[in-house]
């Protein structure tokens, strides 16, 4: 008998060899997590991170805080307090790749070396893909209403004080030196005073948004350069400010969203603009006492000609009486001082008193 040979064991299979693991990379948080995930910084008041790598910086800045400072200034700034917080790090210094206006609040990006800055700025507009902001306008005296939606496009000069301005059609001295602005801007809400509209740059020019809704006899409330006047002139030292009533200028840096120059992550930020700028717009147009009258339903009528005994039924009516200037304004209302008059002692020397009623002359 043929002895039979026992099958052969199949070769053991090499080891698979382990994949290379990927490189780390900062991870962004999504973009939901911008409002609840953003930390406080300890001991600067107002100035929010809500992203932070070892390349870049992105914070919430308060209205009133300068983004960067100027020679002789001494008022803190968001870049020094950055600045301030990354020494304690052992980092370099902070450096700027955009700035908001001082009375701007809003997002906005810091490099966090001279590296990262040179990298985002040599490819701003490839990088930077939107950048969107919210203002509440003013209509001037005889102005157009602004359409739903459009485009701006205006070339800004400035003048010796660095002020940007459109220049008039045949002003060939500032047109000359004018530089390409393009802002596309849709109204969100209309109110019976004010416009809440949002605007998207194209281009980010100084001044661009105050200079080009000014350019439409809309300008941003609060905004004691384009409210009143005219910036192209020279001289400004007799130029009014325009009062707001919200007590800041209302512009607010709402999203900016980018592509991570190092990591290539796409990062989008997005922050509401205050309650404020909503509640200023819902308030209603003021009907003088002479001229209105309110029907038992609630609804208050406008007399349309003087003697005319028809009412006209226009939906406005004055602010409630009982609303706090608290509910429509960022600041907080100072207690109201007593009403004095001036009033001259025996001697003769002039003093302020409290005015006190006069008893009544009247003979009983």
């Amino acid at each position: 008998m043929k002895k039979t040979e026992p099958p052969k064991k199949a070769p053991k299979a090499a080891p698979k060899a382990a994949p290379k693991a990927a490189p780390k990379t900062a991870t962004p948080p999504p973009a939901a997590a911008v409002g609840p995930a953003a930390k406080q910084m300890p001991g600067i008041k107002g100035l929010t991170i809500l992203y932070e790598d070892q390349w870049l910086i992105v914070v919430n800045k308060p209205s009133g805080m300068l983004s960067v400072g100027f020679p002789g200034s001494r008022t803190a700034n968001a870049q020094d307090l950055l600045t301030e917080m990354k020494k304690s790090r052992g980092k370099q210094r902070i450096a700027v790749v955009h700035r908001l206006d001082r009375d701007t609040s809003g997002v906005m990006m810091y490099a966090c070396s001279a590296e990262a800055k040179k990298a985002i700025m040599d490819d701003w507009q490839k990088i930077v893909t939107e950048r969107t902001y919210r203002c509440v306008c003013a209509r001037q005296s005889g102005a157009v209403p602004l359409e739903d939606a459009g485009t701006i496009k205006a070339p800004l000069a400035y003048n010796k004080n660095d002020v940007a301005f459109v220049p008039r059609a045949g002003d060939a001295k500032h047109l000359k030196d004018a530089e390409k602005a393009v802002t596309h801007y849709k109204v969100i809400e209309r109110g019976d005073i004010y416009d809440l509209v949002e605007c998207a740059l194209e281009t980010g020019r100084k001044n661009q948004i105050r200079a080009h809704m000014a350019h439409l006899a809309h300008p941003v409330i609060g905004d004691d350069v384009y409210g009143l006047g005219d910036p192209s002139l020279e001289d400004e030292s007799d130029k009014p400010s325009a009062a707001s009533p919200i007590g800041r200028l209302a512009l607010h840096a709402r999203v900016l969203a980018f592509k991570h120059p190092f990591t290539g992550a796409a990062l989008r930020f997005e922050l509401p603009e205050p309650e404020s700028f909503a509640k200023i717009v819902a308030v209603k147009n003021y009907i003088p006492r002479k001229e209105r009258v309110t029907a038992k339903n609630g609804r208050t009528f406008k007399r349309e000609t003087a003697g005319d005994k028809g009412w006209k039924a226009d939906g406005r009516d004055r602010p409630p009486r009982k609303e706090k200037i608290e509910d429509i304004t960022d600041l907080i209302s100072l207690p109201r001082g007593s009403r004095t008059k001036q009033e001259k002692n025996p001697e003769g020397i002039s003093r302020f008193i409290p005015v006190k009623n006069k008893p009544s002359s009247r003979k009983s």
